[in-house]
């Protein structure tokens, strides 16, 4: 028997970590197929879609009506990082609808006819998903135990919802009190049952969503007429912004106060002095229980955090009257997250031997190549250049984050719907890409022309010249690579629901619409990756340092501007005066250094997988095709894009 190629083996071993984390992750997510997962699509109102991921348990059924809870996310996410809520919850018996909001994930875009006030008014789509629930076309829900809960954005939508239910209540109460109603002045038993129905969510928990002040102007309290939670994580960054000056909100804080003592808008008999951490306060059979929650996380880590889950767990058990014999800190989603991220490092694995079976063809063969001489071991004198250029280059990221906060909502200015640049978050990442990017390709080019006059380094450790014919091959052997990615991708989708996901990055499904905002992102990043090949196969792979050594140096070389960003914003957050550096001034957002801490693992994998596809062809620009367009693919299929299409 002969012996298996290179490629085939990491071929072999690349799919086999995505089957083995996609079986196992599709196990757990299914609580072993006692709860069905599937996609819903709803068409609502004003020509728009909602996709819904549905977890439904097994035991629901029209002879056992279950409850049922809409979630969603946050602006940086899409339905699927909802699933500690819809894991955990489905497994105590209650159908999680996850959806994607409207502009993010599956769900339609913003259109010229239909603005961002108008979705914010609508719940991004979760109204119409409680309205697709309460219909009676889903013989398996309780439509009497109806809750919503979503996370940041998704929490904004949670009370947009809460509020909207309520609204109707209270306008029909106040409608059956007309003179001319059915009962005068007075109520009759069946206006009062009228606007009962109206008012369809019994229990609401906003995650990552500040408690509301009560003030002289606004009540909004007054319209709420359901058992109401709220999760606000202990080290929120947007913290600045409360009373207290800090995200802690317990005890005598106005914030928590005006939650817990004025249920349906008005105070309490004996009002509460101090709020304590997940006590409940009211009943909740009247639905004036309050409660808030302060684990200890920080804002984007509330869906992966048990402490946070356990609470979520709690309140809706509670609420909903639901006996199980599951504790609270019983939780499985963790362990599916890992195996979700196992399925992810399958899927980079696989990228260089496609190429490499690819160019084992004809149409490709001209590409195969190896890899060119290395840069002259380091000196004395080397060193301290190797050193300082690492260093600045870090320094100049990290300066470059600054610049971007201040410029890049002046460039791209999204206030409504448009045809290219759509994603502000997206823009954000890309004018950082494109000021190192220019940083990287002058530094390169500065010191490889002066080595080069020296005779230390030659064209042929680059990898850079290729003749046109080529360079267009190269271009389709990406797009072919790219191509065999997404079919893994959209076959372990429909086989075994896999979010291929590490923390927010994610490689996933999407509408074909959305391939139109790809494009006019890909330049800044693909410059910004050649620049990085460049540097990582032309200046840093050195003669006598070990592959691994000098890989990992490359990989921390990467990451030293967002790291320092993530140590400024959140070693201030935890260590100093529980605030953040960067967020209450008016120049930036404390999502904007969120943004870019989370381009770290796909900074830090960048020279492994630049290295791994300089190798296979000897030159830079397969690894600069491929890995910026997975990272744009990743960048804009999961975020919310202002576009046109729908």
């Amino acid at each position: 028997m002969n012996k298996l190629s290179k490629p085939v083996r990491n071929l072999l071993i690349g799919l086999i970590l995505i089957l083995i984390g996609s079986i196992f992750a599709n196990l757990l997510q299914t609580d072993f197929y006692k709860v069905r997962v599937k996609d819903f699509i709803i068409g609502t109102d004003k020509q728009q879609t909602v996709h819904t991921l549905a977890f439904i348990p097994k035991e629901c059924t029209a002879e056992n009506k279950c409850p049922a809870v809409v979630t969603s996310h946050g602006w940086l996410n899409t339905g699927e990082v909802q699933d500690a809520a819809s894991i955990e919850l489905a497994r105590r018996g209650v159908v999680v609808l996850a959806m994607d909001a409207y502009s993010h994930g599956m769900s339609s875009n913003i259109y010229s006819g239909y603005t961002w006030a108008a979705m914010a008014t609508d719940g991004m789509g979760m109204i119409a998903l409680v309205e697709y629930l309460t219909s009676g076309i889903l013989d398996y829900v309780d439509t009497s135990r109806i809750g919503c809960m979503g996370h940041s954005m998704g929490g904004g939508n949670t009370w947009t919802t809460a509020i909207y239910y309520g609204s109707l209540y209270n306008a029909a109460l106040e409608e059956a009190q007309l003179p001319e109603s059915d009962g005068g002045e007075e109520i009759t038993d069946a206006e009062q049952a009228h606007a009962d129905s109206l008012n369809k969510i019994w229990a609401a928990l906003p995650t990552g969503s500040s408690p509301m002040l009560i003030s002289e102007e606004s009540n909004n309290y007054a319209n709420i007429y359901a058992n109401l939670g709220v999760l606000y994580g202990y080290y929120e960054e947007g913290g600045y912004s409360k009373t207290t000056g800090t995200a802690v909100i317990l005890g005598d804080a106005k914030e928590a106060l005006d939650l817990v003592n004025y249920p349906f808008g008005e105070e309490r008999d004996n009002p509460i002095a101090s709020v304590e951490e997940g006590k409940f306060y009211g009943n909740k059979d009247d639905r004036t229980l309050r409660v808030l929650y302060q684990p200890k996380t920080t804002h984007p880590l509330i869906h992966f955090m048990p402490n946070a889950t356990r609470d979520v767990i709690e309140f809706f058990t509670y609420t909903f009257d639901i006996k199980t014999n599951l504790s609270a800190g019983n939780q499985t989603f963790l362990i599916k997250e890992l195996l979700n991220f196992v399925a992810m490092i399958g899927l980079f694995v696989i990228m260089v031997p496609i190429a490499q079976l690819l160019m084992a063809c004809p149409a490709f063969a001209d590409l195969k190549g190896e890899e060119g001489p290395k840069v002259p071991a380091i000196t004395k004198e080397s060193r301290r250049m190797w050193i300082i250029g690492i260093v600045l280059t870090g320094v100049i990221s990290f300066l470059a984050a600054l610049l971007t906060w201040v410029i890049y909502d002046k460039i791209f200015i999204v206030e409504g719907p448009r045809l290219i640049y759509a994603a502000p978050t997206a823009n954000c990442v890309m004018t950082w890409t494109a000021i190192m990017a220019a940083w990287c390709m002058f530094w390169f080019w500065f010191n490889f022309k002066r080595d080069k006059k020296k005779g230390i380094r030659t064209d042929k450790m680059i990898g850079w010249k290729i003749s046109a014919k080529k360079w267009w091959k190269t271009l389709a052997l990406a797009v072919c690579v790219i191509a065999g990615v997404y079919i893994v991708v959209w076959f372990t989708k429909w086989a075994f629901n896999t979010d291929f996901r590490i923390w927010t990055p994610a490689v996933k499904t999407f509408n074909v619409d959305k391939l139109i905002q790809f494009f006019p992102y890909l330049p800044a990043f693909f410059l910004f990756y050649l620049s990085n090949s460049l540097l990582v196969n032309g200046a840093m792979r050195v003669d006598g340092m070990k592959e691994r050594k000098n890989l990992f140096i490359c990989g921390v070389a990467n990451i030293i501007g967002a790291g320092l960003v993530a140590i400024f914003q959140y070693g201030k957050l935890f260590f100093i005066d529980h605030t953040v550096l960067w967020g209450a001034q008016k120049f930036v957002s404390w999502i904007d250094p969120l943004v870019i801490i989370f381009a770290i693992p796909l900074l830090f994998l960048a020279p492994y997988m630049l290295r791994a596809f300089y190798k296979a062809t000897g030159k830079v620009w397969l690894g600069a095709w491929v890995y910026s367009t997975m990272a744009v693919m990743i960048l804009v299929m999961h975020n919310c894009i202002n576009g046109l299409f729908f």
